[in-house]
């Protein structure tokens, strides 16, 4: 039986994981703070402790799990303690990326596992480049057998927005208030259900064609974000009333989108996955984007019926926004 530890296990895309590595026959253990999240399957190990505890994390280390997967590691200074502490010690570390560090701008076709890392729009993208770079020269060197894996944008219980987080779109089309798209909304992106996301994620866990390698998964198919709009008001059962205003103007608004829209949804993404479909014995999505996001729909009422308010601040950029820009975009 394969030993699995997650640091992290209760996101988005790492819950997924987890459930499926539980699926798939796997020893799960999972580390992490256990202050949020759904509750784990019966099967799992749950340590409890803070990630910036190095007692706590060198104990995990010396169990010498067989792979360990790293879904929280988001700077150069968490991998390279990960890199000390399991080097020698389980026989695969899997980091989790982020396909964001592929080249921006981006107007070449569609991209594979080969295309450049080099995003400088977006800090968190050239820190996700730069923890892979130090891991593979750990791989290199032969101190720490390394996979990395990129997601793009991966949903589950969380409907997609263009501009701002699911929930806020979600109350403002559900309040009749206008959302922003940018530009004219038909630049193409890329949804990944995590639970298909995770079906080939587990492939990848002790598996010795991945070790030293990188790999993106994500669904083959591709929508424009007027397209994906649409659906979350179809899923919602409450059409949406759209504003488009270009993305560097929505910069001038607020810096806070460079990085997200220039240096990422405003680029037109399709991806070649034949590389984690040969390395995951043929693995597709499964599952539609309409189904995923009536589901994802169903979840985020609850939340919202829960009393969620959003950020009042956004809330109100946006209003200008659409006061601005809505009679001539």
């Amino acid at each position: 039986m394969t030993r699995v530890l997650y640091i992290g296990g209760s996101g988005e895309i790492s819950f997924a994981c987890v459930e499926a590595a539980v699926r798939a026959g796997q020893q799960v253990t999972v580390f992490n703070r256990g202050i949020r999240g759904e509750k784990l399957p019966p099967e799992v190990e749950r340590v409890s402790g803070d990630l910036n505890d190095d007692a706590a994390y060198g104990g995990l280390a010396s169990r010498g799990f067989d792979t360990v997967c790293q879904f929280v590691g988001f700077h150069t200074d968490t991998v390279s303690r990960d890199i000390d502490a399991f080097a020698g010690r389980c026989g695969q570390y899997l980091f989790v990326s982020s396909a964001s560090a592929y080249r921006k701008p981006w107007h070449s076709g569609t991209i594979t596992e080969t295309t450049p890392l080099d995003n400088p729009f977006w800090e968190y993208s050239r820190m996700k480049a730069a923890c892979e770079s130090l891991l593979l020269e750990a791989h290199a060197a032969g101190r720490l057998p390394v996979t990395i894996v990129r997601p793009s944008h991966t949903y589950r219980t969380r409907l997609p927005g263009a501009c701002i987080p699911g929930d806020h779109t979600a109350w403002r089309m559900l309040n009749d208030k206008p959302i922003v798209v940018h530009d004219d909304g038909r630049s193409l992106w890329t949804l990944t259900h995590a639970d298909d996301f995770a079906r080939a994620f587990v492939k990848l866990c002790g598996n010795q064609q991945a070790l030293g390698e990188a790999f993106h998964i994500t669904c083959d198919a591709s929508r424009s974000w007027n397209e994906i709009v649409d659906l979350v008001g179809k899923a919602l059962a409450h059409p949406p009333r759209v504003v488009h205003a270009p993305t560097d103007r929505l910069i001038e608004y607020s810096e806070h989108w460079l990085g997200p829209l220039k240096g990422d949804k405003s680029n037109s993404l399709v991806f070649d996955n034949s590389k984690v479909r040969e390395a995951a014995g043929g693995w597709r999505c499964e599952i539609g984007l309409e189904a995923g996001l009536e589901n994802a729909a169903t979840i985020t009422l609850n939340r919202l019926a829960d009393g969620y308010t959003p950020d009042e601040r956004l809330d109100a950029l946006i209003d200008r926004i659409v006061a601005d820009c809505g009679a001539s975009y």
